[in-house]
């Protein structure tokens, strides 16, 4: 059988029994990998009611868009399955470079792609990094294979995927005006342009020209809400994201990779750069956000999955330096042990369990609540919620900018309570965010004329069936609370 035909195989038997994996995992996990996937869902499954969610800038507007019709048609289940399709999708993305490059085994890049255990767990996840990451191997794609017109298109969509993606797009900049590539750089700035004008046609505000649109609604700050980390932290969590086994060979394919391009004269040759790229790119996310993370800055709260954004690459340099180290050792077959490397990790799931992932106590607690609220009489004098947290939303079936049954949590709700609103306060979300200006701690809102309610709080249970445990604080995630407002003004509203 030929070489071909085995990796061929090899792919096929990888990517089914990856895909197998992951559709079990997301069809009995009935929590989130993290609660801001439980954000991108509720945006995209109603992004046709609202369209504003398609502009949004903590929604993202490519995967919204990436996420919309399965969210609509499909619910929970088929956001995951289009998940899984993008984890492939870089795995497949992984392959091509890994060939483009000459390597010896391309098929080996797949299998350390689709091994690692990070992307696994955000195969079935609702998150921004996989999509984006699909967007970038494409991009870098295009660059090595002398694609101008795919490297900009890709290039522009990046910064609707993820933060990141202006950086990427500056890079890709400097490439295009390097080769002399004037109508692909161009089309750069479209994607930034037509979200530009779709968030001032939906959002406004109309006394402010278009282009000011995306700087006026930006939400992050240049210091973090966030606690600060360690400088080191996101070397310490490569073995998450790369795979334990796999973390040697990557840095060794990181070294092989650099080194073909030394001396930096043979930075002339296209393949060289590319090698460079392939190493320089990874190193370059890992280095940004560690020093963003220690240093606070940018609303970073050092997620591992910040690492995602560049899973093929990642993929491309472990099979680098596990072809060179089993080539050197004259060890045989390399594919085998691969992927014995890459599936060993998942047996911690019988000593700690991970999978399938459940509701955390705070989402059980969001749920009680909505129960609560659902089945008791204080809806009918209060008939909109307000909080901050995801779960609440996703028990409630409902947009946070649905008018009718919800207030949107913004700063002038917060400082100004309205008519007819029951606000929930929980201390995860409430209490620490990306955008200071929606951070609402209880002074907060007891000197914006919020009255905390005692009785919900008791009646609904969602304290243990204490209003205020004995010992618990502000920081405690086992205190919940419910505020009203002035009782006889939101009864007179309701009616």
């Amino acid at each position: 059988m030929s070489t071909n035909a085995t990796n061929f195989r090899t792919a096929l038997l990888a990517i089914s029994a990856f895909a197998v994996c992951s559709i079990a995992a997301g069809v009995r996990s009935r929590g989130f990998i993290e609660s801001d996937g439980a954000t991108h869902f509720i945006f995209a499954r109603h992004a046709f009611e609202q369209p504003i969610y398609f502009v949004d800038i903590w929604g993202r507007p490519l995967c919204t868009a990436l996420f919309a019709l399965p969210a609509r048609f499909g619910g929970l289940p088929a956001v995951r399955i289009t998940s899984m399709v993008a984890a492939i999708g870089c795995g497949l993305i992984a392959a091509a470079i890994a060939r483009g490059q000459g390597f010896g085994c391309p098929v080996l890049a797949l299998i350390f792609t689709l091994g690692q255990p990070l992307l696994f767990l955000h195969s079935f996840s609702e998150m921004t990094e996989l999509p984006f990451a699909v967007v970038i191997g494409l991009a870098f794609l295009g660059y090595q294979r002398r694609r101008w017109w795919l490297l900009a298109i890709f290039a522009a969509i990046a910064p609707l995927g993820r933060p990141e993606g202006f950086v990427f797009l500056l890079l890709s900049a400097v490439a295009l005006v390097g080769h002399r590539k004037w109508l692909a750089a161009a089309i750069l700035p479209v994607g930034m342009i037509v979200w530009s004008v779709a968030g001032h046609l939906l959002i406004g505000p109309e006394n402010r020209p278009w282009w000011n649109w995306l700087i006026d609604h930006w939400p992050y700050e240049s210091a973090s809400a966030y606690p600060r980390g360690w400088m080191l932290y996101f070397v310490g969590v490569l073995p998450m994201v790369v795979g334990p086994f796999a973390l040697p060979a990557m840095w060794i394919g990181m070294w092989r990779s650099f080194a073909s391009g030394w001396p930096l004269a043979r930075l002339k040759e296209h393949r060289a750069r590319v090698d460079w790229l392939m190493a320089g790119i990874p190193l370059a996310i890992l280095v940004g956000h560690s020093l963003l993370h220690w240093l606070g800055k940018l609303s970073s709260s050092g997620a591992p999955r910040y690492l995602l954004i560049v899973a093929p690459l990642w993929g491309c340099l472990a099979a680098r330096g596990w072809d060179w180290v089993f080539s050197r050792m004259k060890w045989p077959r390399l594919i085998s042990w691969a992927a014995l490397a890459v599936v060993v990790p998942g047996l911690v799931n019988f000593c700690w369990r991970v999978l399938p992932v459940k509701p955390t106590e705070s989402w059980e607690k969001a749920g009680q609540i909505v129960q609560w609220y659902q089945h008791s009489e204080v809806g009918q004098d209060f008939p909109r919620i307000m909080s901050n947290h995801p779960g609440v939303f996703f028990y409630l079936n409902a947009s946070p900018w649905d008018r009718r049954r919800v207030e949107p949590w913004s700063p002038e709700a917060i400082d100004h309570p309205p008519a007819g609103v029951l606000l929930v306060w929980d201390p995860e979300f409430c209490a620490r965010n990306s955008d200071p200006k929606l951070v609402a701690g209880l002074d907060r809102l007891e000197q914006a004329g919020w009255i905390d309610d005692p009785k919900a709080e008791w009646g609904s249970g969602v304290n243990g069936g204490e209003a205020w445990p004995v010992g618990a604080s502000e920081g405690s995630t086992n205190v919940w609370h419910i505020f009203l407002g002035e009782p006889a003004v939101l009864r007179t509203a309701a009616k």
